[in-house]
């Protein structure tokens, strides 16, 4: 497979699209792929990302191909669902697809597809200054000591919540609670997450469980602390909150999209 091409690390790490490299050619092994292979390529770009809601992506793009003409870039917009994109990406790679050049990785992706050997090092001419950067998120892009992916975006929890029907926005778990009586009173859904059975449900178990103190496996990443007090509390927190209403039946079914639209249509009063 195509190789990505030094000049668009340079353009994507400035325009703030993650890069996860590109894989290369041939190759042997359940890998499937030789990631250094054809490094030195110029020409057409393929971007993949998942679903651009915001529009960011697009006017960036237009930017580049207005400025590298005889390196334009196609965008190849996923679904806005992270299973389906993880698993084009897969069946691509896979399949020694010369497509895709530069691709949009989730962090957890990354170990996955730099160990099948799907993802370009970042070293040598391809050595991205992180000096700018947060710690944590070059870290995130990093497998074994080498970096794969250029950050992009960074993801952290935050509550929204009804202004005109919260008086002070909460601070902690019971705090919101509390507030779901105002939203009982108004005939709208207290709280929802994405507890559909995808990446989401792990995110916001996670959360749940980090925010009452507790962990699913240890800083050495092999052993399970899931089972610990805390971490059951956390669980039992969102059990709780579909069994009394306090998290509305439909929300076993929320993806991001079906979250946002019934915050933004009145149906709830937090997200």
């Amino acid at each position: 497979m195509k190789a990505a091409r030094l000049s668009v690390i340079a353009g994507v790490a400035l325009a703030g699209l993650a890069l996860a490299g590109c894989t290369g050619g041939g190759g042997s092994g359940s890998g499937g792929g030789d990631a250094n292979s054809n490094t030195d390529s110029k020409g057409p770009i393929t971007y993949v990302q998942g679903k651009d809601n915001s529009n960011v992506v697009r006017p960036l793009i237009e930017k580049w191909n207005k400025a590298h003409p005889d390196e334009k870039v196609t965008f190849k917009e996923q679904t806005d669902q992270a299973d389906q994109q993880h698993d084009d990406l897969v069946q691509h790679f896979q399949a020694k697809d010369a497509n895709y050049d530069v691709v949009d990785v989730d962090v957890v992706w990354t170990g996955e597809f730099a160990a099948k050997g799907w993802l370009q090092p970042l070293t040598g001419k391809f050595k991205m200054d992180n000096s700018s950067l947060l710690a944590p998120t070059v870290k995130s892009g990093t497998y074994n000591g080498t970096q794969y992916a250029a950050p992009q975006t960074s993801d952290g929890g935050i509550l929204y919540y009804r202004k005109d029907l919260v008086p002070t926005p909460p601070k902690t778990w019971d705090e919101m609670l509390k507030d779901c009586d105002i939203a009982k009173a108004k005939g709208i859904g207290c709280y929802a997450g994405q507890f559909a059975q995808y990446e989401g449900l792990t995110v916001n178990v996670a959360e749940a469980i980090n925010t009452n103190g507790g962990t699913i496996v240890g800083e050495d990443g092999k052993k399970v602390t899931v089972d610990s007090d805390e971490a059951k509390a956390g669980l039992t927190r969102l059990v709780d909150g579909f069994k009394n209403g306090q998290i509305p039946a439909e929300a076993i079914t929320y993806q991001e999209e079906q979250g946002r639209q019934s915050f933004e249509a009145g149906k709830l009063m937090f997200l």
